[in-house]
């Protein structure tokens, strides 16, 4: 697949699609688990999919479309030779170049911590330690705030590809209805 693929819908999603940093972070990957699609290119095409699927009639669509875009593409400017942990993430990594296109803080906050929900779950399932990962989510919650819903959708959007498991976006989904409190 080529990044030519893509069928921007705007201007500022022709302007990302034809960036030259976008087009060689989406060529990275290969099949793996939850990603047997291969290159982040091929992913976002599956979450764009979803977010016509589920949001298609949705007045947060084409934020939906922005995250989709910008969410995994600097997965190839991770330091493999450090931790995959705060400036060396790839979804931090992502927001920096999408802060280049966009100036909308709450999808910049949803790109940067797309992955954190996941992460807390994940690490749990490894180490059993539960409270720790709900004490994750908790924060997470508290840093979306307000955008708790677009990062839900996204997160939707996002799991509901590949060969994903759900139980990660299950378990965060009830959390949240017994821990946040819309502001």
């Amino acid at each position: 697949m080529h990044a030519a693929e893509i069928c921007p819908e705007s201007d500022l999603e022709r302007r990302i699609v034809t960036d030259p940093v976008w087009r060689e972070g989406v060529r990275y990957g290969k099949p793996r688990p939850g990603h047997p699609e291969g290159s982040v290119l091929a992913h976002i095409h599956e979450v764009l999919e979803n977010v016509d699927r589920y949001y298609g009639d949705f007045p947060t669509r084409e934020e939906l479309r922005l995250i989709a875009l910008l969410h995994d593409c600097q997965k190839s400017a991770v330091d493999r030779s450090r931790p995959k942990i705060g400036d060396n993430h790839h979804a931090r990594l992502a927001r920096k170049f999408a802060e280049q296109h966009i100036d909308a803080p709450h999808v910049l906050n949803v790109i940067e911590h797309h992955d954190d929900a996941y992460i807390a779950w994940r690490q749990a399932e490894e180490s059993g330690d539960w409270e720790r990962a709900t004490d994750q989510a908790v924060s997470l919650l508290e840093k979306l705030g307000s955008d708790l819903p677009l990062f839900i959708a996204f997160y939707k959007c996002d799991n509901r590809t590949g060969d994903k498991s759900q139980a990660s976006y299950d378990w965060f989904c009830t959390l949240m209805e017994t821990r946040w409190k819309p502001e």
